[in-house]
């Protein structure tokens, strides 16, 4: 066996040959191409990007924090554009940072929720055992289904 020395940026052959057999090389016109929002880096009003985390473990520092609440929640920017002002991170990486550790907790409980959601729970609770019965058949009505359920739970 023997092996040849390529030149510095020249593809294995494999690789050169199973580009060019599937129509795609590096200079056909959709290798340049982008698909998706266009990049708002550099935008007027938009803030400078990232710099790209070093080390093993990429910690987001409250500077990055403040930049992906802003781009999303001020901007409005997708999950692709927001990733290109942050290098070296995925989109996923930052959708689950803010989903998971950023996203406004906005939950305000007033009288007027809590009433909500009182009677919503009491409409699930009727539409429960409405269902139930439907599947019993007929000659079982859902007052009859919760009563019988409620037997069965004070004797287990």
């Amino acid at each position: 066996q023997h092996h040849h020395h390529r030149l510095p940026n020249q593809p294995p052959p494999a690789k050169t040959r199973r580009l060019t057999m599937s129509g795609y090389s590096p200079t056909s016109p959709q290798a340049g191409s982008q698909h998706g929002p266009p990049s708002m880096v550099g935008q007027e009003g938009m803030p400078a990007p990232a710099l790209r985390p070093r080390g093993p473990k990429l910690k987001f520092t409250p500077e990055d924090d403040a930049k992906l609440v802003e781009l999303k929640e001020k901007k409005n920017l997708t999950w692709k554009q927001i990733s290109e002002f942050f290098p070296g991170r995925s989109s996923g990486t930052l959708q689950v940072r803010y989903c998971t550790k950023l996203k406004a907790k906005t939950t305000v409980w007033t009288s007027e929720t809590v009433q909500k959601l009182r009677h919503a729970m009491q409409e699930y609770e009727n539409d429960r055992w409405r269902v139930i019965s439907s599947k019993l058949g007929s000659g079982f009505s859902p007052t009859a289904c919760k009563e019988k359920s409620d037997e069965i739970r004070a004797i287990d």
